[in-house]
């Protein structure tokens, strides 16, 4: 009976304590569920043990790199808007098929971002459009981690623009290319010379990012203004209320943003006139979060109702992220190559970036100059004067194996090559003005890019991560420089500032700009971030410091100057200091560039 009794207890007492920590379970589980935090590591907690038991039943080799992209900061879908952003009012063509193979991204990224490409095939049967029209397409990212991000490109439907030659059409304000902050009022005039007793407009139609039928349409402009100027001009009294007027706000349009009005002069024989209005909105726009190509050629299927939409698509931070440790790559190369006149012409020669070691690399009888390394470090394109004319040369980096590229009736000059070798920009002299090209790398295929009459668009610098360059343009005392896109669209000014702008260049990292900047008759050194922030002056010398050149490990800026007398090449830190000559030998030096190879 008392081993009866002693067992009894025993197990009254065992399940005493199971019962104990039952409740004690019970108690800690509901306490976690009550705390946000508590839940939040209880997910860590458990998604920790996955990883353990994954990793337990990994082999040797399978380690995941811990620079690889996490899913939530990968391109998640990629969707397509013709004539309109996704929130003002674009016509939404799909939902592009993404993460088909890109041997152009791999080549450029990296094999990890191999199945970054896009492609949409978009049917049209609900669509007019007309031969000679202009539209845009939208192409729009997502990453989960960072939200949608788009690029526009500009297209024109091939054929010959109809309207009518009687509308005379004008926009007086604002200005095409004006950046817009506020409500502004649209004004101008339009009257049809066929119709000489009244000025003949019955509408003036407004629409957003694309032609009537496509675009957003905004309203009408009230008509009927006087315009004496218009009527006198005209020889016409009968056209003196030809003026209107239409109130543009911007409000809900993002900031920083570009945009195209469509602006239409209906007549009252039903014939019209079109006016494209180039706008930005003021502001600064949001971090761009993805690089987005997209292949040009699209629009020649568009007579048989099709748009193939091709291209890629990767995550700029992951790029970013590898730029970042650019300067603690070990470079085995350091030189800086320059144009000189020490032999009475100008040739093209290279030395140590502390000045020593100098070489000759050209000795043509004439003049060779303005040279730029090729992105891989292992080549100099330059411009050479060929019987009388400039064209476009490529060398080694040891000045041997020199080719010809162009052979226009035209001088063609300051090349510049894109960061996956395929392109080369260059200014071209042609209707007596200096305009901007493109050509394959090989030569062929030259292709015109700016059309700016009376203007000078010039010394371009390609983008050393993006299919876009970085340029001058303007009249003399009143240049300015512009990022464009490499099929000469989407113009965008670096910044606001009143100084005459000069020969920008980008670091290798993309995220600085400098150029020269003038004052008078100085011109001093900039360093400004790429998106047009943080303007830093780092010279301030009573002479011509100009044709700035950054060190792929960002260092040094090389640049030439007429400080001691002629024209020499000097060199300075990255942020201005430790200023010094590296050349001294007769005649001219300038033009300086790196070139270094790993």
């Amino acid at each position: 009976m008392r081993t009866v009794t002693i067992i009894v207890i025993i197990l009254f007492l065992v399940a005493s304590i199971f019962l104990g920590l039952f409740i004690t379970k019970i108690s800690s589980t509901k306490l976690q569920a009550s705390s946000p935090a508590s839940t939040t590591k209880l997910l860590t907690d458990t998604a920790s043990t996955s990883e353990e038991e994954n990793a337990s039943s990994k082999k040797p080799g399978d380690e995941i790199s811990t620079t690889q992209p996490q899913l939530s900061s990968m391109v998640e879908k990629v969707e397509v808007y013709l004539d309109g952003t996704k929130d003002q009012g674009g016509i939404f063509l799909g939902e592009a098929n993404y993460g088909i193979p890109s041997p152009e991204a791999a080549s450029i990224y990296g094999e990890k971002f191999s199945n970054s490409g896009y492609s949409l095939l978009w049917k049209n049967t609900n669509y007019n459009f007309e031969p000679g029209s202009t539209h845009n397409i939208f192409i729009y990212t997502y990453i989960p981690k960072f939200g949608w991000d788009y690029i526009r490109k500009t297209f024109v439907v091939p054929g010959e623009r109809q309207q009518s030659p009687n509308i005379r059409f004008f926009i007086d304000t604002p200005e095409n290319g004006a950046i817009i902050s506020q409500d502004i009022n649209i004004s101008g005039w339009a009257v049809n010379l066929a119709t000489p007793d009244s000025p003949g407009i019955t509408s003036i139609e407004f629409y957003l990012d694309g032609p009537r039928g496509f675009g957003k349409s905004l309203g009408n402009a009230s008509l009927g203004t006087p315009r004496q100027d218009v009527a006198d001009a005209m020889g016409n009294q009968a056209y003196l209320n030809s003026g209107f007027n239409f109130l543009f706000s911007p409000s809900q349009l993002e900031p920083g943003s570009d945009h195209s009005i469509y602006a239409y002069a209906i007549s009252t024989t039903g014939e019209f006139s079109e006016i494209i209005l180039n706008i930005k909105i003021d502001g600064e726009k949001k971090s761009e979060n993805s690089i987005i190509f997209v292949q040009d050629d699209f629009a020649i299927e568009i007579e048989k109702g099709l748009l193939n939409i091709n291209g890629w698509a990767v995550p700029k931070n992951y790029f970013e992220e590898i730029t970042t440790n650019l300067g603690e790559k070990e470079y085995s190369v350091k030189k800086i190559v320059f144009t000189s006149t020490k032999n009475g012409n100008e040739d093209i020669f290279i030395m140590n970036i502390d000045g020593s070691d100098l070489t000759q690399l050209t000795d043509n009888p004439s003049n060779d100059m303005y040279p730029q390394v090729t992105p891989d470090g292992k080549k100099i394109i330059y411009t050479s004067d060929i019987n009388g004319i400039w064209q476009i040369m490529i060398m080694n980096a040891d000045g041997s194996n020199k080719k010809q590229l162009t052979n226009a009736r035209y001088r063609s000059g300051y090349p510049t090559m894109t960061f996956d070798g395929n392109y080369i920009f260059y200014e071209a002299y042609i209707d007596n003005n200096w305009e901007i090209y493109r050509m394959n790398s090989d030569g062929t295929n030259p292709t015109r890019l700016t059309f700016s009459p009376n203007t000078d668009d010039w010394h371009p610098f390609a983008h050393p991560l993006e299919f876009k360059i970085i340029y001058e343009s303007g009249s003399i005392g009143s240049e300015d420089i512009f990022f464009m896109d490499y099929d000469g669209h989407n113009i965008k000014r670096v910044l606001d500032f009143s100084s005459r702008k000069r020969v920008p260049c980008i670091s290798k990292d993309g995220k600085f700009i400098s150029f020269a900047g003038y004052e008078q008759e100085t011109a001093s050194i900039y360093i400004v971030n790429s998106d047009g922030t943080n303007l830093k002056r780092l010279t301030n010398n009573p002479s011509l410091d100009t044709h700035p050149s950054i060190s792929a490990d960002n260092k040094y800026i090389a640049f030439d100057s007429n400080l001691s007398g002629n024209h020499e090449i000097y060199i300075m830190n990255f942020d201005g200091t430790n200023l010094r000559q590296l050349t001294n030998i007769p005649g001219d030096d300038w033009g300086a560039v790196f070139l270094y190879q790993q």
